[in-house]
C-alpha cells in the first residue's frame, strides 16, 4: 500500500513538471490562439547585408533587418495605415497651430544590453546624428522638418533648436512649419532609436555591432554565409517574441534560393516566376499576397533634347501596351497604374483618371506633332546584363510606331549617380513607399527642390504650389484635393511619367510556420512568428 502511494506521489510530480514545462514552451496571441515558444526562422538573402547601422541604408534588407533590432517612436498597427505607439507611452500631442508635439516615452524600456534605459536624450542623439553632414545618415528627410534641422545639416549647429528636453522620458518637438506627414515618417525603420552612449563609443563599429530595443538583437554575422538574430530577453513587449532565433542565409543564386525552400530548410521565400502557379496553388505552402505600396513607372527627363517635346512623351505613353506585359511578362501579378501614387493610400482616387489605354494610332498623332521622325531615345537601365523582358518588349512596341529605344546598362553606383545630377535620359524604376502618403511619391520626385535628383527635372510652379499646400494642409479633404490635380498636372497633362504598374508583393511560407507580419511597405516583423510542430 506504502509502495503504491509513492508511486502515486511520483506520478504526480512528474506531471506537475511536465506541465510547468509545457506552460514555459507554449503562449497565447493576443488574439487568444495557442502558439509555441521557441524554435528558429530561416529566411534568406541574395547578398551580404551592408550592415546593420538603421541610419545608413534605405534597402529593403536593411529595413527589415532594423524592424526586427529596433524600434521607432510610433509604429502602423498591425497591416493598418493607423499609427499607434511603440516606443512611446501615448501618440503625440499637437498644438492646435501643428508646430509643436508632445512626446512622453514608455518608461523602462531597455536596450538590449538589458542595462542601458531609454531616454529623451537617445531620441535627440539619434535625430541629430541623422542630420550631421559628416555622419553616414542617408534620410535626414525624416527630420528635416524639426526647427534648426537645417543648420545641423549646413555644420552651423550641433543641436537642434526645436528640440526641448522636458525630463528623461518627455520631450517636445517644434516644427519649422506645419507638416501633416511627419508622425508618419517617424514610423520609417531609418527613424529607429539608437542609443546614444553605446553609439558614441563604438563609433564606426555600431554598423557591424548594433545595439536596439527590439524583439531580436545580433548574435552572429558570418560574411556571405548568414546573419543570425537572438531573442532579446529584456524586449519590452511582454511576452514576445516567440522565436529564440532568426536565420537569415546568405544564397547568392536565386534558384538554389527556392530549392532550399522547396526542400523545407528556409521557412520563407518570396516565389519564383516560372513555378508562380505550382507554388500558388498546390496547397504545399501558405501564400501572402498584396498589391504593395509600390509604382513600376517609366520617367522621362523634360531636359533631354528629345523628351522635352511633352507629344514624344505623350506618343510612348499611348504606344505601350502595359495589359499584354503584365499579362505575359509579369504573370498577372498587379494592376495597371492610373496615378503614380499607390490606390488605397488615403485620399487617391484612382477611378477618377482615364489612364492611358494602348492606342498605337493614337501614338502616331502625337509624334507626328512633335515634327520628329524615328526619334532615338536612350533608356538607362542598373545591370551588367541584358536588359529586362519588360524593357526589351516596351522597346519592340516602340518600334512599331517610329520611336527608337537605345538601352544602355550601367551598375548601380554610376546610375545613382547621374540621377543625382539629372542627366538620366528615360527609366524604367520602381517606387516602393516609406510612408503611406502622397507626399512621399509627388513631393520626392516632382517638386523643383528634389526633381533633379530623381532626373524628372520637372520645375512647374504650379505643382510646386500643390505639392507645398498637400504638405501643410491639416483638412483631409483639401488635402486630397491638392494632390489629386497634381497628379492631373503631373501624369496627364504633362505626362512627366508613365506610372505602368501597381505589382503584388508574393511571397510563400511554409505551413507551419505562422503570425509573420509583412507590410506593404515590403518591410517584414518576425516579433510575434512562430512555428507550429
Amino acid at each position: 500500500m506504502r509502495r503504491f502511494r509513492v508511486i502515486i506521489a511520483i506520478i504526480s510530480l512528474l506531471a506537475l513538471v511536465l506541465s510547468v514545462g509545457a506552460c514555459a514552451k507554449t503562449a497565447k496571441t493576443p488574439s487568444g490562439e495557442a502558439v509555441v515558444r521557441g524554435g528558429v526562422l530561416h529566411d534568406w538573402f541574395t547578398e551580404d547585408p551592408p550592415g546593420f547601422d538603421p541610419q545608413a541604408d534605405t534597402t529593403l534588407m536593411v529595413y527589415n533587418l532594423a524592424r526586427n533590432m529596433f524600434n521607432t517612436l510610433v509604429r502602423y498597427k498591425g497591416n493598418t495605415f493607423e499609427l499607434e505607439p511603440e516606443l512611446l507611452a501615448e501618440m503625440p500631442k499637437a498644438s492646435s497651430d501643428g508646430l509643436t508635439y508632445s512626446f512622453k516615452l514608455k518608461k523602462g524600456v531597455k536596450f538590449s544590453d538589458g542595462k542601458t534605459t531609454l531616454t529623451s536624450k537617445d531620441v535627440k542623439f539619434t535625430m541629430e546624428r541623422m542630420l550631421d553632414p559628416n555622419g553616414t545618415g542617408a534620410s535626414g528627410w525624416i527630420f528635416e522638418p524639426i526647427k534648426g534641422a537645417a543648420d545641423v545639416e549646413a555644420g552651423t549647429a550641433k543641436e537642434l533648436s526645436g528640440f526641448k528636453t522636458i525630463s528623461d522620458s518627455e520631450f517636445q518637438l517644434t516644427l519649422e512649419k506645419p507638416y501633416t506627414p511627419f508622425l508618419q515618417m517617424l514610423a520609417v525603420p531609418s527613424a529607429s532609436i539608437l542609443p546614444m552612449d553605446y553609439t558614441i563609443q563604438m563609433g564606426k563599429d555600431f554598423d557591424k555591432k548594433p545595439m536596439g530595443t527590439g524583439p531580436f538583437k545580433l548574435k552572429e554575422w558570418l560574411h556571405d554565409d548568414k546573419v543570425v538574430l537572438e531573442k532579446n530577453k529584456t524586449y519590452f513587449e511582454k511576452g514576445l517574441p516567440y522565436l529564440d532565433s532568426v536565420e537569415y542565409r546568405i544564397i547568392a543564386d536565386d534558384t538554389t534560393g527556392y530549392l532550399e525552400f522547396k526542400n523545407g530548410n528556409l521557412d520563407i521565400s518570396g516565389i519564383p516566376d516560372a513555378e508562380f502557379k505550382d507554388w500558388t496553388t498546390s496547397g504545399k505552402y501558405t501564400i501572402d499576397s498584396v498589391v504593395a505600396l509600390n509604382t513600376y513607372y517609366l520617367m522621362f527627363n523634360v531636359n533631354d533634347p528629345v523628351l522635352k517635346d511633352v507629344n514624344i512623351r505623350k506618343a510612348i505613353a499611348y504606344a505601350i501596351d502595359r495589359q499584354t506585359i503584365l499579362d505575359t511578362i509579369l504573370l498577372g501579378q498587379g494592376v495597371l497604374a492610373k496615378t503614380f501614387v499607390t490606390p488605397g493610400i488615403p485620399g487617391v482616387d484612382a477611378g477618377a483618371y482615364p489612364g492611358y489605354p494602348y492606342d498605337p494610332a493614337k501614338a502616331k498623332e502625337f509624334l507626328a506633332k512633335s515634327g520628329k521622325k524615328n526619334p532615338t531615345i536612350e533608356i538607362w537601365q542598373i545591370g551588367t546584363g541584358s536588359p529586362t523582358d519588360t524593357v526589351v518588349a516596351i522597346k519592340e512596341q516602340l518600334k512599331k510606331v517610329g520611336i527608337n529605344l537605345k538601352v544602355r546598362m550601367m551598375d548601380r553606383t554610376a546610375f545613382r549617380q547621374a540621377r543625382r545630377n539629372g542627366t538620366v535620359p528615360m527609366n524604367y524604376g520602381n517606387w516602393w513607399a516609406d510612408y503611406p502618403d502622397s507626399d512621399n511619391y509627388l513631393y520626392t520626385y516632382f517638386h523643383s527642390s528634389q526633381s533633379k535628383g530623381m532626373s524628372s527635372n520637372l520645375n512647374l510652379p504650379d505643382v510646386d504650389k500643390l505639392l507645398d499646400q498637400g504638405r501643410s494642409e491639416q483638412d483631409a479633404a483639401k488635402r486630397a484635393a491638392a494632390y489629386k490635380q497634381a497628379e492631373q498636372i503631373i501624369v496627364y497633362d504633362q505626362t512627366a511619367v508613365l506610372p505602368l504598374f501597381h505589382l503584388k508583393s508574393n511571397n510563400a511560407l511554409q505551413k507551419n510556420v505562422k503570425g509573420v507580419a509583412i507590410a506593404q511597405t515590403g518591410v517584414y516583423s518576425y516579433k510575434e512568428a512562430y512555428k507550429t510542430k
